[in-house]
């Protein structure tokens, strides 16, 4: 999380010089794997934070010399539970560090492993497996949130093979999103064709974002048509409810008024990732030109990235001018861009098709310490470490879309849209058909809940917005049937082992 200090008294906004407040950051472009001399691994996504970090304290010395920031960036925190996981397995603690980005989304490059081995196998089979690897265990499920990739073309082989794929990487391995790269997989001129509208379409009913890279505006412009297609095809209404679609780098045109046409569909997002100099006021003026008289607010439609291995240190630019006086936006935009929209768009919390169903189950206890959690966290963490469990994910509870907050300061609390101690973990079983979410929150009243769930069926959590109109009612009515208060909260921890095991 990055810390920020207001250089000056904001009147209009309430703010007081030295209020400090607490940033979420998501990147929502990164590769990972190797292609010809590009290579990463979630320890080179660590390094690379850390050196920005580095690099925007550099900048911000010159910037506050030139009188041109409203909040200095002062220092980056690790999530508490996540550091946890980290800290906990000397192998582990090395990669404690880097953590200006909070959750970073990553999928394959075009890379060595993505060319199917027979006829009768998708492209990037082997690509896919292994981002699954890297972001559904522990430690680097606690900050990674992996995607997959296909290849339209392989429809060509054989009809339904990269839909296949899709399916496989998102209901077996529990991927949450696809990357296409029209430019990389050679399908710039079919983006509107049958193929693509089909893995699209799939996406959608599964509920998951598509983030396509748009090197030029003629990209953005066919995707939009694809888009609107949909809209207008009957067989694809149930696609287009949990469709979200993400234009990375914004087609290179940050100025272009078909790249805000596009914006103004409800589904189209932006992505930041290779602007950088003059192209990152462009990008966000245009956008509060043009799009603040619509029914969402602007800084709903953009996405921070940094398209890491390929470029780097731009990515600061961005944070930079978001902190800066000549940005005309407010904290709450602010946060909204740097990763309050990328979970927004995720909400969903990790799970497949693999899990055996079960009765859930929930225990209320008063924790007004908050020596219940850690003690029940430490178990949670020491059971992952005995390598029965997999850690497949920790998902923060945030605030539903449209309702997300100016930040606090943090000598208020500094809640900024994301609960830190209301979160869903998923667990996966190594021994057995068995897949679960600990669903933790803390409610008023200094309130603990803990609910073990199925990761999937007609009674799972589905969102991680923290609202009960938004929370699956079935799951609710069932929580209320199935729910105990402990008398002691000590028991809290043992209840919840034993429901686990």
């Amino acid at each position: 999380m990055l810390i920020v200090r207001a250089l000056e008294d904001i009147p209009e906004r309430n703010i007081k010089e030295g209020d400090e407040f607490g940033l979420f950051l998501v990147d929502a472009h990164h590769h990972m794997g190797k292609e010809k001399d590009h290579k990463n691994t979630p320890s080179g996504a660590y390094d690379f934070y850390a050196s920005l970090w580095f690099e925007m304290q550099k900048m911000t010395k010159q910037l506050i010399e030139d009188d041109k920031l409203l909040f200095e960036p002062v220092q980056v925190v690790g999530s508490n539970l996540a550091s946890r996981v980290f800290k906990s397995r000397d192998s582990w603690k090395r990669s404690d560090h880097g953590w200006l980005v909070d959750r970073t989304i990553i999928f394959p490059y075009t890379d060595d492993y993505s060319a199917p081995r027979n006829e009768k196998e998708a492209s990037f089979v082997v690509s896919n497996d292994k981002i699954s690897a890297w972001s559904t265990r522990a430690p680097h499920s606690t900050r990674l949130i992996g995607f997959a990739r296909v290849d339209p073309k392989d429809e060509l082989r054989s009809k339904g093979l990269a839909v296949r794929e899709l399916e496989r990487s998102v209901l077996d391995l529990g991927l949450r999103g696809l990357k296409l790269h029209p430019l990389a997989q050679l399908f710039v001129d079919t983006i509107e064709d049958a193929t693509t509208k089909d893995i699209v379409k799939r996406a959608g009913e599964l509920h998951i974002p598509v983030i396509f890279d748009t090197r030029n505006i003629s990209t953005v412009v066919k995707i939009r048509n694809l888009v609107e297609s949909m809209r207008y095809d009957p067989d694809c209404g149930p696609a287009m409810n949990g469709l979200h679609v993400i234009l990375a780098h914004c087609g290179m045109s940050p100025g272009d008024r078909q790249l805000y046409e596009a914006l103004k569909d409800p589904v189209i997002y932006a992505e930041t990732s290779t602007l950088h100099d003059r192209d990152v006021p462009v990008l966000f003026e245009s956008s509060i030109d043009r799009l603040n008289q619509l029914d969402f607010k602007w800084s709903e439609k953009i996405l921070f990235g940094t398209d890491f291995s390929f470029l780097s240190v731009q990515a600061a630019d961005v944070i930079l001018y978001l902190l800066s006086r000549e940005f005309a936006g407010t904290l709450a935009d602010v946060q909204r861009v740097l990763g309050g929209n990328a979970l927004s768009i995720i909400k969903s919390p990790f799970s497949t098709t693999k899990g055996q169903s079960s009765t859930p189950v929930e225990f209320v206890c008063t924790d007004k310490e908050g020596s219940s959690q850690f003690k029940l966290e430490d178990a949670l963490i020491s059971l992952i470490n005995k390598e029965e469990w997999d850690l497949c994910s920790l998902d923060p509870m945030i605030s539903p879309k449209g309702t997300w907050p100016e930040p606090a300061p943090l000598s208020k609390g500094g809640f900024n849209g994301i609960y830190p101690e209301s979160y869903v973990l998923s667990l996966r079983s190594r021994k057995s058909q068995k897949e679960i979410h600990v669903w933790i929150r803390r409610n008023l009243g200094d309130l603990l809940l803990c609910s073990v769930l199925n990761s999937h069926g007609k009674i799972c959590l589905d969102t991680t917005e923290f609202a009960s109109q938004k929370i699956n009612p079935v799951l609710l009515r069932t929580l209320t049937d199935y729910s105990s208060t402990l008398v002691s909260n000590n028991e809290m921890t043992a209840k919840i082992l034993s429901h686990i095991s």
